[in-house]
């Protein structure tokens, strides 16, 4: 095999790869590595010293596309193995679909929130070794309102959530391939479909937990996931303190928004808008979304099984809508606040009281979830916030204005193109395993969507990029 002739020859591509490092836009670590490289240097005896050093090296070498959770696990894993690692991020900020906003003062995780299950799952430890604060929730601290303002008894909610299961198992027994969540319900009770309080828990649990309206999900498919156990739990300090450990002592580019992905035999090549990099190995952790989209172009084109898991794979639409108040209105000693009167199929049913994590917050959270998730994307945050408040004005008659307002909109984002993946009409577990194949042992793929047993989490792409990165160095040796 030829792994390593791409990192020892002086071709057109070994010059395009250090010219384009010489270039770089906002790295979080310096392109030029702390090995006694002299600040002033010109760019060429920089370029002749990392030409020394690379002929120097035995080190197979890897970019890893996304400085995602999956991205910062296996070029982590990757370094500590002894290859050469550089991470190609579009955004400008690490972390991907983990985002803490902190403009409000408050840490706010707009996208991950959850460990969902810490017994034995690695973010727990994860989370430890970075000496993030947590809070584990409690899920039974839940008042659920119907259209009036009136709370619902917890008999009613538990006698209704005995339906729901019961509900669930009558669909795993009778579906057939083919047919959409909401198909096979239908056929089984079409009243559970209009039935509020049953609606209400198809959205605020099936929904909000595979990603997508129950009429884009597999019948079949869409809970065949496994989960760990225990209380999920919750960082009131932020997500981001686990990405911004996993990315210690990383060469991470920030603003490297990749166009085309190049394989051959020797190795791959990575066009981005600042520059060309080339490699023995690349990593693509780009989400589902962006590989659906067809923004970035593979040469030679994907093979064929590939093609058909992107076309087949879903890909949710959840948003979060967090509301800062002066002083709050809420009953602040409850957790979650459910709404079966919502006008629309996941418009706000589940609403989190982020003041029960982070004291003196004063903020609550809402979600949209399903094809509502995708419909509020487009609307103003005067919109959302309108319709938000009337939800609130009728659960709690002094609800007052926020003073400020955050809106996520993971779909239009160009870097997500979506939320997380799931299993849609057509999806079968094999397109979410085809991502544990490689293509010509040089191109590898990780990511929440390549982990068939936990899809659609932080944990699933951690795992990917353990999974990813083990691959690679198994491949480096031979």
């Amino acid at each position: 095999m030829t792994a390593h002739r791409l990192r020892h020859s002086l071709s057109r591509r070994g010059f395009l790869q250090l010219a384009a490092c010489l270039s770089l836009s906002a790295p979080v670590l310096g392109c030029v590595p702390s090995d006694g490289t002299v600040p002033g240097q010109s760019p060429f005896q920089v370029w002749l010293s990392l030409v020394s050093q690379q002929n120097d090296s035995a080190a197979p070498t890897a970019i890893v596309i996304g400085a995602g959770m999956a991205g910062l696990a296996a070029a982590r894993q990757l370094q500590q193995d002894g290859l050469s690692v550089r991470i190609l991020e579009a955004r400008n900020r690490i972390g991907g679909r983990i985002f803490t906003d902190r403009s409000l003062g408050i840490p706010v995780d707009m996208g991950a929130s959850w460990i969902h299950g810490p017994e034995g799952n690695p973010i727990t430890a994860l989370a430890q070794s970075a000496g993030a604060s947590t809070y584990r929730t409690d899920d039974d601290s839940l008042v659920v309102y119907d259209g009036n303002g009136n709370a619902l008894s917890d008999a009613v909610m538990d006698a209704a959530y005995d339906q729901y299961l019961e509900l669930l198992e009558q669909v795993g027994e009778s579906a057939t391939p083919g047919q959409s969540l909401a198909q096979a319900i239908a056929v089984i009770n079409p009243a559970w479909l209009t039935d509020p309080v049953m609606v209400y828990q198809l959205s605020a649990y099936a929904e909000f937990d595979a990603g997508d309206a129950i009429e884009a999900l597999n019948a079949i498919e869409w809970d065949e996931d496994e989960a760990y156990p225990g209380e999920d739990v919750l960082f009131p300090s932020g997500y981001d303190a686990v990405v911004n450990h996993l990315a210690q002592g990383l060469q991470i580019h920030l603003e490297q928004v990749v166009e085309r992905i190049r394989v051959d035999a020797t190795g791959v090549e990575v066009q981005t808008r600042q520059g060309t990099f080339v490699a023995d190995y690349c990593l693509c952790t780009l989400p589902i979304g962006v590989l659906k989209a067809g923004t970035v172009t593979f040469e030679p084109p994907l093979p064929s099984a590939f093609q058909e898991a992107i076309s087949s794979l879903g890909v949710g639409h959840v948003n979060k809508v967090a509301m800062h108040f002066s002083e709050p209105f809420w009953d602040e000693t409850v957790q979650y606040v459910g709404y079966t009167a919502a006008p629309l199929k996941g418009q706000y049913p589940y609403t989190m009281n982020v003041s029960r994590f982070v004291p003196g917050a004063n903020m609550l959270m809402t979600f949209a979830l399903g094809a509502y998730g995708l419909a509020m994307e487009t609307q103003s945050n005067e919109q959302i916030q309108e319709d938000v408040l009337a939800m609130l004005g009728t659960i709690y008659p002094d609800a007052s204005a926020p003073e400020s307002l955050l809106v996520s909109r993971w779909t239009q984002d160009p870097y997500s193109r979506g939320s997380y993946s799931l299993a849609g009409v057509d999806t079968l577990a094999a397109h979410f395993e085809q991502f544990e194949e490689n293509v010509a042992g040089r191109l590898f793929f990780a990511g929440e969507h390549t982990d068939v047993r936990f899809r659609g989490t932080v944990h699933g792409a951690y795992n990917s990029g353990l999974r990813a990165a083990a691959a690679i160095q198994a491949g480096s040796r031979r």
